[in-house]
């Protein structure tokens, strides 16, 4: 039996080989013939451009760049042409323009290289691509043109200034006391995208082109104002006033005019744009004006309260009443603002100023037990043996004034503040005053023996005193009892005396007019601190001899009655007192240690004389 091998693939790859190699044989030939072919055309066309490219239909084949150059010259000439024509209908006026007017330049130089360079960039295969389309094909080629949007864009808004026109909003001025009102106007915009989208491409094709101008109306923010204008003059028209709904006397603050021109000078007005875009103007007050403008009120408005006065009760141990409290008042600027705010525009020009009203620490319903009045603390007596019926009165009518005033913890008393004005109108007699040393003719002498007793008190009270002055000579109606040192002088509203009540309790004032023992007690009631008060003095330092009559003093005085001689003071040594006080505390620990200075100045007596008496005629002095 005889068996037949299959052939092996060694042998059939051998047969396909032999196949082949005529197959790439012919395929190296025709790359070949190729390459000398594009290689011989290529050297056809050294520095010229190639077969087939042309530049709007002006063959440039085989041309140099000189000869391109000179072909494509005048291949633009409507570059120059008034080829655009705009219209504005509303006006009825027209612009006519070249494309180079537009910005628009050709760029020969531009035209010819980007001929040039067809078949000659990229690679290999893409130059012969460039090479066999152009030749088999043809190249049609635009020119390059320049178009520079800045120039078309200084062209255009030339022709656009006058005709664009901004919106103006109505507008709303104050000339005085007086609104001027100017209503809004609507304003006009070339849409200049639009005209640029429908221009380039006319201009790129260099073909005439009419263009009617699009022009947006543009409306103002807010057109009207008249509103604003009414409320205005509205609120000028007449003058506004303030007034007090319950004045207290016929001096009390009348009704003050806010003159119109004011007024004008606080309206501001500005613009609100609601939800719906929409603007408006509004009218307002400037409240800071108003505010500076109210405050020159608030003293002449503002009242202090009034405590209640009371006298303690030594059998029932209770407070009763004297005279009631009564509420002092000031000016609420804000509530009065708020009003003016809501009346302001309305009829009524009249506005009430909003007070609020000042309830005393002290009033009328305290107890004594609420306030700490439970006892006496303290009692002082003076002496006013020798005095005039005048100075007695003014001795009575000051010390009414301080009698059942409550002082509460931590207040300071202050005697002018109670005091108040000292004239003839106010029940005060003319007397006898030391003035600078000197005893003079004035209304109100009396009223330093009220002050000295008092001081007397908060001295042996142990009250921190905060003023004292002393008088400038020893007067002796305060040598008594205390003895020299112990006096106060006042003199409002520059010399006042003061303390300090520094106990948690209130404290109450009450004063004793003696007319019979020509005596005036105080009496201070409170809670005692069990304070020890402890007075050394007085002391005396640079005494001075007591002038002798060859120093007196004669005063002639033309109204005192004929033939008679008054002796109004009497000499006195001069120096320098001094009194030293220590106050301890309940537990005997040392609250203070302070001594009180008083520099007395050495006087003359002092004589007055009326008409027909000759001076130092001590024969017409009476006598004691």
């Amino acid at each position: 039996m005889q068996a037949t091998l299959p052939a092996t693939p060694r042998k059939i790859g051998r047969n396909i080989g032999f196949f082949l190699i005529p197959l790439i044989v012919a395929f190296a030939v025709v790359a070949l013939a190729t390459a000398v072919i594009i290689t011989n055309y290529q050297n056809q066309h050294q520095n010229a451009i190639f077969t087939g490219v042309s530049v709007s239909g002006i063959d440039l084949s085989q041309m140099t760049r000189e000869e391109a150059t000179t072909a494509l010259s005048g291949l633009y000439p409507a570059i120059e042409q008034e080829l655009v024509t705009l219209h504005d209908s509303d006006t009825g006026q027209e612009w006519a323009f070249s494309p180079a007017d537009l910005g628009m330049t050709y760029d020969l130089e531009a035209t010819v290289d980007t001929a040039y360079e067809i078949g000659r960039r990229g690679g290999p295969g893409q130059q012969i691509q460039e090479l066999f389309q152009s030749w088999y094909y043809g190249r049609s080629l635009s020119p390059v043109l320049i178009f520079d949007e800045g120039q078309i864009d200084a062209t255009l808004n030339d022709i656009t200034t006058d005709i664009n026109q901004p919106a103006t909003n109505a507008t709303l001025m104050l000339d005085g006391a007086t609104a001027v009102y100017e209503p809004g106007q609507t304003g006009k915009q070339v849409d200049m995208a639009d005209l640029r989208q429908r221009l380039l491409p006319a201009l790129t094709q260099a073909q005439p082109v009419e263009a009617e101008l699009l022009i947006h109306t543009i409306q103002p923010a807010f057109y009207d104002s008249t509103a604003a204008s009414q409320r205005i003059q509205q609120i000028l028209d007449n003058p506004m006033y303030f007034y007090l709904s319950e004045p207290l006397d016929d001096l009390d603050l009348g009704r003050v005019e806010l003159p119109r021109e004011e007024l004008a000078s606080w309206l501001r007005v500005e613009v609100v744009t609601g939800d719906d875009g929409a603007g408006e103007h509004q009218v307002f007050v400037d409240e800071n004006a108003v505010r500076h403008w109210l405050r020159q009120f608030e003293e002449p408005i503002y009242r202090d309260p009034v405590g209640a006065r009371f006298y303690f009760d030594d059998d029932t141990q209770e407070l009763v009443l004297v005279s009631p409290h009564i509420n002092g008042r000031q000016l609420d600027l804000d509530a009065t603002i708020e009003q003016f705010k809501a009346q302001v525009g309305t009829p009524n020009h009249s506005v009430p100023f909003a007070i609020t009203e000042i309830e005393p620490e002290v009033n009328s319903e305290a107890t004594a037990v609420e306030l700490g009045i439970t006892e006496l603390i303290t009692e002082t007596t003076t002496w006013f043996y020798g005095s005039s019926d005048e100075r007695k009165h003014n001795i009575a009518r000051s010390a009414a004034n301080f009698y059942g005033i409550v002082i509460a913890p931590g207040e300071e008393f202050s005697f002018n503040k109670y005091l108040g004005s000292i004239s003839e109108a106010d029940g005060y007699e003319e007397g006898f005053v030391i003035v600078g040393g000197l005893t003079i003719k004035g209304v109100g002498g009396g009223v330093c023996q009220v002050s000295t007793t008092i001081y007397q008190a908060a001295f042996l009270s142990g009250f921190p005193i905060t003023e004292r002055w002393a008088h400038g000579y020893m007067v002796g109606y305060y040598n008594d009892g205390q003895g020299p040192g112990m006096d106060a002088t006042v003199y409002s509203p520059i010399i006042d005396f003061r303390f300090i009540n520094n106990t948690p309790h209130h404290l109450l004032i009450e004063n004793y007019y003696n007319e019979e023992f020509e005596a005036l007690t105080f009496k201070f009631y409170s809670t005692s601190m069990g304070r020890t008060v402890v007075k050394e003095g007085p002391f005396f330092d640079n005494v001075t001899d007591i002038p002798g009559p060859d120093q007196d003093r004669w005063d002639y005085i033309e109204d005192q009655e004929p033939g008679t001689v008054e002796q109004v003071d009497w000499a006195t040594e001069g120096a320098d007192v001094s009194v030293r006080r220590y106050v301890y505390n309940a537990d005997g620990d040392l609250m203070e240690d302070r001594w009180f200075i008083s520099n007395y100045i050495p006087i003359p007596s002092l004589f007055h004389y009326g008409p027909g008496v000759e001076p130092y005629d001590y024969s017409l002095v009476p006598e004691d």
